[in-house]
């Protein structure tokens, strides 16, 4: 196939009819461009905005007026061959006006899409975003001369700093000009009534395109897109010039990152500040103890307590002190101030209430809301005092590393050790946001082109990846428990799991994985505002989605607690904590596990408050990283892996965490008597 003059399509799609009264509006770019910043600023609402690839799996929707926009996935191509191209391919063929964002650096592989996007007919505007950095590094772009190729409106914006927004006219939006061979191609089959979009996917061999229309796929993709690459190469020649530049720090900061040596120890550091210092250190213990310990146990739980046990009758337990309140006598002045007296001079932590024990009715409710598993005590507590600041702390770290530009970086570092485990570089991003959340992490293994890849990508952040609050915990006991030793030891082990199962699984599984083929965009400053934005963000959903879960918790295990069945739950599990884990006789620690089935981040409260040996703290924190995925990630492992491989991967996470634990509690005390801990 041959490369022609281009003129205008003369196929329009008529379902692109501009003068409707609510269009359907598709911002569509390759990843990393910039759509979600363009969004955001269009719409007002608040997508997801990071530095890296694959951010937007799901398509976000705003308004621009009375017309309906929406934000797709980053794609490089409008095809059928992963998860986000069919997610574009449907938005950008139901649209009657298409913003194709580009990167102001990258035009000669960005304008592949768009010319693809002008061969289907598609009304278009381009936006040449990341202006900015192509003046700063040489790049000069006739956008006049460009426009007048493409035969479609070309402008220019910094999307991060709000520049050239407004700038952006969509009533300017109109089909560029085709080739008379791509038209010629298409003639026949826009002939039996395909519009010219799908005739293009059709001839470029989209089976779903082809079904829709009864047609078989054809086979001229090879041709098409050797043209393409042609068409783009001479354009990129014509209207774009390279100064010669001194590289700028942002390109030899990029490139140190990737080097094997250089890169690897700075990733290294990175992890020590972000999951040691900031989660172990100043979050899980300096930020904790003061929200949870000093805050929500002194101020909160007593004044909710002593509320409760005003209308409930109750028995009060203050160190080694009881106090029996029937109904309406906390309010009783010496009452209250004999109370008060007492838990000034003990531990909060040291303070119990037993509602149950009287069998009144309004000793059940006052159990049920503020007892030892309390929905505003223990749940509030835990929710507002301990798991908050933790997430914060890890969005707030993963913020930074995602707008530097840093995730894809890392992602080409570790490409060749994530091959020996059946997956590619790009899959460390799901595996890094698995440490936020696993079940937004699961449904962010979307962006894996195999489904090869999937399973074992899931079944990774099934067996050993550590959620935020999971995280944090850990930090925390281990830099008390034994510091940087506990930490290495724990890596190690933990590590090794996933090393051990990603081999397995490579093994097993048929077929072979895919290659890495990431964006690496310009490092960047973070900015404030975006960081401190997406930080409290994700934070406030995460805490939304996790609240639900957190109360259903508390209330059936008061319900256990009540009728006897948590006692029994305690005994069975005790002899595989106390004999086989060799941890401390602690129904607590019993607790923590059963907790733990229906939310994985609540199976690391209860060990919060058991005084642990350094070996102990270290197998009971792998054995919780290791423990079952929580009810939420179980419904999503269903959902997008189906019910057996999901079950397999929830057993197999049980028997793994009791065996492993099992042996770590008999190898490590004299590990640890070697190391002097």
């Amino acid at each position: 196939m041959t490369v022609s003059t281009r003129r205008p399509s003369s196929h329009p799609e008529p379902n692109h009819e501009q003068k409707s009264a609510h269009r359907k509006i598709a911002l569509v770019g390759n990843p990393n461009v910039g759509k979600s910043v363009i969004f955001n600023a269009l719409t007002g609402l608040n997508a997801d905005v990071s530095n890296y690839p694959g951010t937007t799996i799901d398509i976000a929707r705003g308004k621009l007026g009375s017309d309906d926009i929406a934000d797709t996935p980053g794609v490089y191509g409008v095809s059928s061959f992963n998860d986000e191209e069919r997610a574009a391919r449907l938005m950008i063929l139901d649209a009657d006006i298409v913003v194709n964002v580009t990167s102001a650096l990258s035009l000669e592989r960005d304008l592949f899409l768009t010319l693809q996007l002008i061969d289907m007919g598609l009304p278009l505007v381009l936006v040449l975003n990341q202006w900015d950095e192509a003046q700063r590094r040489g790049v000069r772009i006739d956008t006049q001369k460009l426009a007048a190729r493409l035969g479609i409106e070309v402008t220019t914006c910094v999307a991060v700093e709000r520049k050239g927004i407004t700038d952006i006219d969509i009533s300017k939006a109109r089909p560029g000009v085709v080739s008379n061979d791509v038209l010629s191609l298409l003639a026949p089959i826009t002939a039996r009534g395909v519009d010219q979009a799908n005739a293009l996917l059709i001839a470029e061999g989209d089976v779903p395109s082809a079904e829709k229309f009864g047609l078989e796929p054809e086979a001229h993709r090879a041709a098409i897109y050797g043209s393409r690459r042609v068409l783009v190469n001479e354009i990129v020649n014509d209207c774009i010039t390279q100064e010669n530049q001194k590289a700028s720090f942002s390109l030899r900061l990029g490139r140190l990152l990737l080097h094997p040596f250089y890169g690897t120890l700075i990733s290294i550091a990175v992890c020590y500040f972000i999951f040691y210092q900031l989660l172990g250190i100043w979050i899980a213990g300096d930020l904790v103890d003061f929200t949870e310990k000093k805050t929500m146990k002194v101020y909160y739980e007593p004044v909710v307590r002593r509320i409760a046990a005003d209308v409930c009758p109750a028995e009060i337990t203050v160190g080694d002190k009881k106090f029996s309140f029937p109904s309406g006598t906390l309010a009783a002045p010496q009452q209250a101030q004999e109370l008060d007296v007492a838990m000034k001079t003990v531990p909060a932590d040291q303070v119990g209430f037993d509602f149950w024990k009287f069998h009144t009715p309004m000793a059940a409710v006052g159990n049920i809301v503020c007892g030892e598993y309390g929905l505003v005590t223990l749940t509030v507590t835990y929710l507002l005092g301990l798991l908050f600041p933790l997430v914060l702390g890890f969005y707030l770290g993963l913020s930074l590393l995602e707008d530097s530009g840093y995730l894809p970086r890392l992602a080409v570092l570790v490409d060749r050790l994530m091959s020996k485990i059946g997956l590619n570089g790009r899959a460390i991003i799901p595996l890094i946001l698995g440490l936020g959340c696993v079940t937004m992490a699961t449904i962010t293994t979307r962006l894996l082109s195999t489904k090869r890849e999937k399973i074992i990508a899931t079944a990774l952040l099934g067996v050993a990846i550590p959620c935020s609050a999971q995280l944090g915990v850990v930090s925390g006991t281990l830099a008390k428990a034994g510091g940087l030793a506990a930490w290495a030891v724990y890596g190690v082990v933990v590590g090794s799991i996933l090393a051990v199962t990603g081999l397995l699984l490579n093994m097993v599984l048929p077929g072979k994985s895919g290659g890495l083929m990431i964006d690496l965009p310009p490092m960047r400053l973070p900015r404030a505002d975006n960081v401190l934005k997406k930080t409290w963000t994700k934070s406030v959903n995460f805490l939304q989605d996790a609240t639900p879960m957190f109360f259903l918790a508390g209330f059936l295990v008061t319900i256990a607690q009540m009728i006897g069945l948590l006692d029994a739950f305690i005994k069975l599990l005790q002899p595989i904590t106390v004999t086989w884990l060799h941890l401390p006789n602690d129904p607590r620690i019993a607790t923590t596990f059963i907790l733990g089935i229906v939310r994985r981040d609540f199976a690391s409260f209860g060990l919060t408050e058991v005084p642990l040996t350094p070996a102990q703290a270290v197998t009971a924190m792998i054995v919780i990283t290791l423990f079952v995925p929580c009810i939420a990630t179980v419904g999503v492992m269903i959902k997008e892996r189906g019910p057996a491989i999901a079950l397999s991967i929830w057993f197999g996470s049980w028997i793994c965490a009791f065996v492993i634990g099992g042996a770590l509690s008999c190898v490590l005390p004299p590990l640890f008597h070697l190391m002097g801990v």
